[in-house]
């Protein structure tokens, strides 16, 4: 493991200048995002664009520097270890939060760009500070490290890291973040909107028992028919949290913020004394519970948005899911029935029922087709699948930037149900494999 340490990013002249951003023939400008329309009752409305940064290549005083070779002043700027709790204590006496963004990357070179120059254009208010942004290239074996190196961030290497992303974050936290009164964590195909990480600081800021807010996540601008799906499920899924006051059961780790002292607090109770569990499949739901048992609640922040990029492949698609369901189904075996995972395994058992039902109305509909039943019975059956279009196609309204091929695949509904059945197979599965404990990798 190499570590290179370049300029600190902060509130103050740490951004490089800012330049035009040059078209893209599909998706306009490159880099530029645009918040997605809500329902008229979220006062998080307007519509504003992201412009990100373009920075220069680093000049030879600020170069990468092999760790052996560097200065001893250096290294000691480099990580907070030497005096773990200054920065916070500092930033207490001063009213002034400081937030530290780690990005763990694997093979992220042709995304890890927009993602580093969207963090480089954030607006930050006065009290709040970006103490800097670490990007850990984590068991890389293409540019990612490199490209990183050309921003003023820090970027930490991990050659052998066999815990995965968690190993990745753990690492970051313990060798940069843990002086900071807020930890951001985000993937690196993922872009903020400039106001993003404020939003989520005051989310944190207002309300003491939150340990966590998560943003919502959108889908990157794209083509083809896995793309349109699953941007029609992130929308869904919007709609969901705002009907439950944005309370969630996962802090998504697409970018999520917590409190350190909330990451102390699950790390005191682990052997290794690091947050994140390097076992788990999904290590941003294992956290969330540790974080839900030790008394503190999680939820989305409101008004922050980020664009992140869905798999391209329906088998992307299948491990991706397939990771998902397994571990959220070993982590709450592996915890019980408790006040953190009780909610989450109600789910689990109306999930059973949706599938039954599911399976249900497709077989009555087939007899009433074997079997001729009258038209006036057959609309009876047909009254449920009325309603779904319905709820389909209101919230499809809500799909920013909607096309006509989007209301099209809504209209159909046949296109979403046989979305929604590989949805439902990829869980089936994944409790299979848990129930007969078969191993899921990564």
């Amino acid at each position: 493991m190499t570590s290179s340490q370049a300029v600190r990013v902060g509130r103050a002249g740490a951004t490089p200048p800012r330049s035009s951003v040059p078209a893209d023939p599909v998706t306009g400008p490159v880099g530029v995002r645009t918040r997605p329309a809500r329902r008229s009752s979220d006062h998080d409305a307007p519509t504003i664009t992201l412009r990100t940064t373009i920075a220069p290549s680093p000049t030879p005083a600020t170069a990468a520097v092999p760790e052996a070779a560097a200065p001893a002043t250096t290294v000691a700027s480099a990580s907070p270890r030497t005096g773990r709790g200054t920065r916070r204590a500092t930033s207490a006496a001063t009213g002034v939060t400081t937030v530290s963004v780690l990005v763990p990357a694997h093979n992220e070179e042709a995304g890890i760009t927009a993602t580093v120059e969207g963090l480089l254009a954030q607006d930050v208010p006065e009290w709040l500070h970006i103490a800097e942004v670490v990007v850990v290239a984590n068991n890389c074996t293409d540019r990612t490290a490199e490209i990183a190196r050309r921003y003023p961030v820090t970027v930490l290497e991990m050659a052998h890291n066999p815990d995965k992303k968690a190993g990745a974050l753990n690492h970051g936290w313990r060798e940069t973040a843990r002086g900071a009164d807020l930890v951001l964590t985000m993937d690196a195909d993922t872009v903020l909107l400039p106001d993003t990480v404020a939003a989520m600081a005051d989310e944190l800021r207002g309300n003491a028992v939150l340990g966590a807010v998560c943003a919502r996540y959108w889908a990157t601008p794209g083509r083809g028919l896995v793309w349109r799906l699953q941007r029609l499920e992130y929308t869904r899924y919007d709609d969901l949290r705002d009907l439950r006051r944005w309370k969630v059961s996962v802090a998504s780790g697409a970018a999520a913020m917590y409190r350190n002292v909330a990451l102390e607090a699950v790390a005191a109770t682990r052997e290794a004394g690091e947050p994140w569990d390097g076992t788990s499949l999904i290590e941003d739901y294992a956290l969330t519970l540790e974080l839900k048992a030790r008394g503190f609640r999680v939820a989305a922040a409101r008004k922050a948005h980020v664009y992140t990029t869905p798999p391209a492949s329906f088998r992307e698609l299948w491990v991706q899911r397939m990771r998902w369901g397994r571990g959220g189904m070993d982590e709450c075996l592996k915890r019980g029935w408790s006040t953190a995972t009780r909610q989450d395994c109600l789910s689990y058992v109306l999930f059973g029922f949706s599938v039954f039902f599911r399976v249900l109305f497709l077989t009555m509909l087939a007899l009433m087709i074997i079997y001729a039943v009258p038209f006036r019975y057959a609309l009876i059956g047909l009254i449920p699948l009325a309603v779904m279009w319905l709820e389909r196609m209101t919230s499809m309204l809500r799909v920013p930037d909607r096309g006509w091929r989007d209301v099209a695949i809504v209209a159909v509904l046949i296109v979403e149900d046989f979305y929604g059945f590989f949805l439902e197979l990829c869980a089936v599965v994944s409790a299979w494999r848990c129930l007969n404990a078969r191993r899921q990798a990564w």
